[in-house]
């Protein structure tokens, strides 16, 4: 480009590790290009989670599988609007494509896919051995000709979620802080099956010390409850994601799989423990983009006498 670009359009809609991964790229732009107008496309999960973020001056929601062509077309009307000299295409997919150029967006840039016809400018192989902000970074860097270090994914308060999360707890009677999260699913690692068992055995020793929120999808629940009943000191949350984000976000302790709401803990600054497959090339592309506070297991050290020692000692020293 022959003007130093000012206005520019992400496209990050997808699940929650992509989407928070994906989010330092708003706040590099803010401050690599200051005053400049950065606008996002989510989903309407991703919207729920990063709306609060200050980093983006608009957001559009766009859920491929569901938005009718009215819906598209609309929503290539409000980016014709805004006049974006520049899209990232931090998701994949040539339908982003396609909108960003019915949108008008001079310079289109994303990973490469390949024997897909493609609408953009720039087009990078994603590096698949490396951590997932480096990859971003290493777009950005094709892209603006300069070295990119990107900052870990942050998230900010939703006055909302917030309210509802002080209910939710005032009606359980547990106070902010003093209490635990657990996650034992995930479909990035495998499913319900595998961890079950061991975070079952984890419980009954963490419940002792502290009350337990299980979270998982609504789909998830009969079965995970079928190996960690609730009641007692245990119960369940499986609703909106904001309230779940915000959960995670008061407790004293986060314990779960590498999936989304680990990565959720990590952007709040939450303690937490995580448990990883074993699989080391997984593990390049997902660790901890901060690992103060986290403790990490692997599939193969998954027990539940470990997940409580490690916790329990964390919490402690806390």
């Amino acid at each position: 480009m022959t003007t130093e670009p000012r206005r520019f359009l992400i496209f990050n809609n997808g699940m929650i590790g992509n989407t928070l991964f994906n989010m330092p790229v708003a706040a590099w732009l803010k401050g690599e290009f200051p005053g400049c107008f950065v606008g996002m496309v989510v989903d309407r999960v991703g919207r729920s989670l990063v709306g609060a973020d200050p980093n983006v001056d608009a957001f559009h929601v766009f859920n491929k599988k569901k938005d009718s062509l009215g819906d598209q077309l609309r929503l290539v009307l409000a980016l014709r609007r805004e006049r974006h000299d520049v899209s990232l295409h931090l998701r994949r997919g040539v339908r982003n494509e396609l909108l960003a150029r019915l949108a008008g967006v001079k310079l289109r840039a994303g990973f490469r896919l390949r024997g897909s016809l493609q609408h953009l400018h720039v087009k990078v192989d994603e590096d698949m051995t490396v951590h997932r902000l480096r990859s971003r970074a290493l777009l950005l860097e094709a892209v603006f000709r300069r070295p990119v270090a990107l900052d870990r994914p942050r998230l900010y308060p939703d006055p909302a979620a917030e309210r509802a999360v002080a209910d939710l707890l005032a009606a359980s009677g547990v106070a902010p802080g003093e209490y635990l999260v657990l996650h034992p699913t995930g479909d990035s690692q495998g499913g319900i099956g595998w961890s079950l068992p061991a975070y079952a055995e984890a419980v009954r020793a963490l419940s002792a010390a502290l009350p337990v929120f299980v979270i998982c999808m609504p789909g998830e629940r009969e079965a995970v409850e079928k190996a960690i009943p609730s009641g007692g000191r245990v119960r369940y949350y499986t609703g909106d994601m904001a309230t779940t984000s915000h959960l995670v976000r008061s407790a004293r302790y986060f314990i779960g799989n590498d999936s989304g709401p680990a990565h959720l803990a990590c952007a709040w600054g939450v303690d937490r423990l995580v448990v990883y497959r074993d699989d080391d090339a997984n593990f390049v592309k997902w660790q901890p983009a901060d690992d103060t506070g986290c403790t990490v297991l692997f599939q193969r050290d998954l027990t539940g006498e470990n997940v409580a020692r490690s916790a329990l000692a964390a919490i402690d020293k806390a």
